[in-house]
């Protein structure tokens, strides 16, 4: 090989390592777990020696952090953009329920360094889990006080309590199916959420509305076939 050729091969950039070591972080923790996956494996899997991860990390758990920070990022990306195409909270909110399901079915490893990370308490320092959990339950109680406002749903509703029951309804889920690893049937099961919080937060004058509508559209129909 002559030193034109050396030339031309470029080292990778900075951020193509970081990313590389993050990849082959999420790979290891999802497939050996997180407490059993270490930088040595980290290390073997990106092809690199484990003194270049510390250049960037200062530990496994930072390590971690960024694998989960990576993985919302994406999620919360996804479905803000979604969010901005579908019209009326009640819709909105029964979508917020089946893109969370969909993520905890999609990857049943990343689901359990979530739920593991979750269950870790820092006063100081809140989990990314937790962060991101509060998160979503403001967008839920975006539209739910956005329902309340256009009259779909009870002026009387507690927006927070809504948000807890929907949230305890998924966290069992996801429990569920870590421990049985039985699919999840998503629309079956967003179904059976969206109905137990619908029937307890959606207004009467909601659901007569629509019909009220379609009788004075049948009423002017009828007026125009009338021959008088």
């Amino acid at each position: 090989m002559n030193i034109a050729t050396v030339n031309k091969i470029s080292r990778p950039s900075k951020k193509q390592r970081i990313d590389t070591i993050v990849e082959s972080a999420r790979s290891i923790f999802c497939s050996h777990g997180f407490e059993k996956g270490s930088i040595e494996d980290i290390a073997k899997d990106a092809g690199i020696a484990e003194g270049t991860i510390y250049s960037y990390f200062d530990s496994k758990r930072g390590l971690l952090n960024e694998v989960l920070r990576r993985h919302y990022s994406i999620f919360f990306d996804d479905i803000e953009q979604t969010l901005l195409s579908i019209e009326g909270p009640r819709n909105r909110l029964r979508y917020l329920i089946r893109r969370t399901l969909i993520i905890i079915s999609e990857d049943r490893n990343m689901c359990g360094l979530r739920t593991l990370y979750a269950r870790e308490i820092d006063d100081k320092r809140p989990s990314l889990s937790h962060d991101q959990n509060r998160r979503m339950a403001g967008l839920m109680e975006n539209e739910i006080k956005a329902g309340m406002e256009e009259g779909s749903f009870r002026p009387d509703t507690s927006s927070r309590i809504a948000c807890y029951m929907i949230g305890g309804a998924l966290e069992l889920t996801e429990y569920s199916y870590l421990r049985t690893g039985k699919p999840i049937d998503i629309d079956k099961v967003t179904d059976s959420i969206w109905q137990m919080i619908r029937g307890g937060i959606e207004s009467r004058e909601a659901t007569t509305e629509p019909l009220a509508r379609l009788i004075e559209r049948l009423e002017h129909v009828t007026d125009r076939l009338d021959p008088m």
